[in-house]
């Protein structure tokens, strides 16, 4: 019983928030880079601010390898995890890949990233949420209030995320509206895999 709750739990669509489905997403945040032990996954997370007993993370990697979101290794004396290349994109992902087609250069992309962030979710946004966007550009605007970031880290507190005392929030004063429009359309064309009902495919990047 427990194993199949947790296959549904780790299943469930993102787009609803909670502690336990940002989980996912920091997982997959830290296989990204270089496939990994239980252990090795255990300490990215502490430094993350996130802490899990050894038995519950290991249940939950494995319920995640059982649908098919990661890939499970034996490699002696360790069980190493990689992401699967059939797994779902996140909705940072997608996001990404929509500022990356509708803007020119890197400080443009980050920009557009926090304007479509900032609007969906109307706060401030910090930059380890424009990183999970694969942007690695500087986002343009003005530094948010001590208020600003004060409401907006509760907010990712609340999700088990810990944000680092270095970073704050630059707010995006630039009328995006457009871009943002078109990166939202990906966003959802793609997610609910509806290119097909699409009129015509046109080049779109700067």
């Amino acid at each position: 019983m427990r194993k199949v709750f947790i296959i549904r739990f780790v299943t469930n669509d993102v787009s609803m928030f909670s502690p336990k489905k940002d989980m996912r997403e920091l997982i997959l945040e830290v296989l990204k880079k270089d496939p990994t032990s239980i252990s090795g996954m255990s300490r990215e997370l502490e430094a993350r601010g996130v802490k899990l007993h050894r038995l519950e993370l290991t249940g939950y990697l494995k319920a995640l390898a059982e649908v098919g979101i990661l890939k499970e290794r034996d490699i002696k004396p360790a069980k190493v995890f990689s992401v699967s290349t059939l797994r779902e994109k996140s909705f940072h992902e997608l996001l990404g890949e929509g500022c990356n087609a509708f803007a020119s250069n890197p400080d443009e992309r980050a920009t557009l990233s926090a304007y479509c962030l900032q609007t969906l979710f109307r706060r401030a946004i910090f930059d380890m949420e424009v990183r999970r966007c694969g942007m690695e550009g500087m986002v343009r605007g003005r530094r948010s209030t001590p208020e600003e970031r004060s409401e907006a880290k509760v907010f990712l507190t609340r999700q088990g995320y810990k944000v680092p005392n270095s970073d704050t929030p630059t707010v995006v004063e630039e009328d995006m509206a457009e871009q943002f429009a078109r990166v939202l359309s990906h966003v959802i064309i793609e997610r609910y895999s509806l290119g097909q009902h699409v009129k015509e495919t046109t080049q779109t990047k700067l």
